[in-house]
């Protein structure tokens, strides 16, 4: 018996459903499943009956999560007195992260991590493309989660997800009566073409941010040819003066569940080919111990969680 697997079977009788069990866990469904399986097979005994999409523990399953219980008790009064006898954290793990991005990735997971490693002080930096990028390259970060083009020197990456870059215009906007929808597409955000785009104002992010610079190759590609140009660093603020008729604008699909919501913007994937932006997880390849790894775990699950399904790799 391990403790993981302890914590797989305890938690599963107590959520009852996979589902439920997997989010807790922070694993994917399937792979919960997988393991459930696998342990029973181990173990010559079924821990669990399938009634419909409930588990519910057998006599044998009930005994084993008795002692599972007392076992995880145990594990959780010796991690408080580790943390009571440590006068300082062992570890540090430094995060870097874009601001938009950590309003929906950081706050699921970090209670999870701290939990599961007492003994790291874990520290969240927030900031634009370029002040991360730099912050990486002086060592004052360890852990990188965005979006990447360019390559950090020795790093290893870890795709999480491809985040689509959506056009965004006001509601009364003349060219919303351009956009269509692709037939078997698995996205209920509709399509429009650039074309109808030309000598439009828009506000855009600035130089140092990522989505800017998707944007302006985007724009390269589509032979697009701005009138004004107004820039800006915030989200929100682009977003409501894109809804007052100011200009038009871009935005990222894994950003608009954790933004203010806005009721007269209307938001397209670009054209047939729908761009994307590689979501990634950066550390250095010398680097990798548990509690890296752990975190890079929690952070891929939640961003996963949150995409649409063509957008997973």
């Amino acid at each position: 018996m391990t403790l993981k697997e302890q914590l797989y079977v305890c938690t599963l009788a107590r959520c009852k459903t996979i589902t439920k069990a997997s989010e807790e866990l922070f694993i994917s469904q399937p792979a919960l499943s997988v393991y459930i399986s696998s342990l029973e097979k181990y173990l010559k005994v079924k821990l669990f009956v399938r009634t419909g999409k409930e588990f519910v523990l057998t006599r044998a399953g009930e005994e084993y999560v008795k002692r599972a219980l007392k076992m995880l008790e145990m594990k959780d009064e010796f991690d408080q007195i580790i943390k009571e006898l440590n006068c300082s954290y062992t570890h540090q793990l430094r995060v870097g992260i874009q601001h938009r991005r950590a309003v929906g990735l950081i706050p699921p997971i970090v209670p999870v991590f701290m939990n599961e490693y007492p003994q790291v002080e874990l520290i969240i930096r927030e900031g634009i493309h370029a002040e991360l990028v730099e912050m990486y390259e002086k060592h004052e970060i360890d852990l990188f989660v965005g979006v990447f083009k360019d390559e950090l020197s020795n790093a290893r990456y870890t795709t999480i997800a491809n985040d689509h870059v959506l056009i965004v215009l006001p509601s009364n906007h003349p060219a919303n009566k351009f956009c269509y929808s692709i037939e078997g597409g698995k996205s209920q955000i509709r399509h429009l073409d650039l074309c109808h785009l030309n000598q439009e104002n828009f506000i855009l992010p600035t130089k140092e941010q990522s989505l800017r610079m998707s944007i302006d190759r985007i724009m390269e590609q589509q032979q697009v040819v701005p009138g004004k140009i107004m820039e800006l660093s915030y989200f929100e603020t682009i977003m409501a003066l894109i809804e007052q008729g100011v200009g038009i604008g871009f935005n990222r699909e894994s950003y608009l569940d954790s933004m203010i919501k806005t009721q007269n913007l209307c938001y397209y994937r670009i054209g047939n080919h729908s761009y994307t932006s590689r979501i990634v997880v950066a550390h250095r390849k010398e680097e990798y111990p548990d509690h890296v790894k752990r975190f890079e775990e929690l952070i891929a699950f939640q961003a996963r969680k949150q995409m649409p399904e063509d957008s997973l790799p």
